[in-house]
């Protein structure tokens, strides 16, 4: 009995040792690395616009992790409270993969007890079906049907289990309010024309749901400082690609290093023009476009 226990105890060791190898294993694929820029060259009046843009775009971590899945709140909660080394490995795994599935390893989890990464994502019921929301939508007015499909709206059921749809305003008003509210106040902060502009019709976007004058204001950005801040890939939405999750790129340009790529970004039309492609595939007029720009 003795030996027996022991051999007991020394598996249960080696299979813990294990255990730690593999998630430190999975959190050093990944390396944290500091991301930052420097501010010498701005304005007291856009280093303050700076530092409300930055507090807006930490709203959006909170609401993505919603987006991701509708049980990441209360499972962030649960790991946070284990305070254990292999509690705390698997809760900075959470954090770095917003959620208890490896990206990098095709949404394997690593966390005992948790579904399959869902397709529907936060997006939709969880046990919504593909044929249940596409008969749905068939039942729905011309405009509703746009909205269901938008977007900008979230699928959820209502007290009688039927599908219903709501704006992402209404859905993260806890979000975007406070995050609309510190873009206005960045825009009384910037003393730059098209940058009050944009944050202005961002933040009123973010309480309407129409984009569209915001999406040009952006493309019209002539600023030093470059920001990207709202719904705009369709990726976590795996069952339709129809949902956009939000995300925030604050930046500062870097005048010097733009100027070096101008180069070549003049002869961008040169190059689509000669393309080895049928013409009526090429763009006449790749000119038009945003200029390409680089930023810290």
């Amino acid at each position: 009995m003795g030996f027996l226990k022991a051999f007991l105890v020394l598996w249960a060791f080696s299979a813990q040792a294990a255990d730690m190898a593999d998630l430190n294993s999975k959190l050093q694929r990944l390396t944290a690395t500091p991301i930052t820029a420097s501010t010498a060259h701005l304005s007291p009046h856009e280093r303050k616009a700076l530092k409300s843009v930055i507090a807006a775009a930490k709203y959006l971590d909170p609401l993505y992790l919603r987006q991701v899945w509708d049980g990441n709140v209360a499972l962030r909660s649960k790991l946070e409270a284990d305070d254990s080394r292999r509690g705390k490995l698997i809760f900075s795994l959470f954090k770095q993969n917003v959620g208890p599935w490896m990206r990098l390893d095709k949404d394997a989890p690593f966390v005992e007890g948790v579904p399959a990464k869902p397709p529907t994502a936060g997006f939709y019921p969880s046990d919504m079906t593909r044929a249940e929301f596409e008969g749905w939508v068939k039942t729905l007015s011309a405009a509703d049907q746009a909205r269901a499909v938008g977007f900008f709206t979230v699928i959820r059921r209502d007290a009688n289990k039927q599908l219903q749809m709501v704006p992402y305003s209404e859905a993260y008003k806890e979000f975007l309010e406070p995050a609309a509210k510190l873009l206005k106040e960045a825009a009384t902060q910037t003393r730059n024309v098209s940058l009050r502009k944009f944050l202005n019709a961002r933040a009123e976007a973010f309480k309407s749901d129409n984009y569209y004058e915001s999406d040009v204001a952006w493309m019209d950005l002539q600023s030093p400082l470059e920001i990207t801040i709202g719904p705009y890939e369709t990726y976590e939405d795996e069952l339709f690609s129809y949902k956009a999750a939000y995300e925030a790129f604050v930046t500062i340009r870097n005048d010097a290093e733009t100027s070096k790529l101008a180069k070549f970004s003049g002869h961008l039309q040169e190059l689509e023009n000669n393309l080895p492609l049928d013409p009526k595939y090429r763009n006449p007029k790749l000119g038009a476009l945003a200029p390409i720009r680089v930023v810290d």
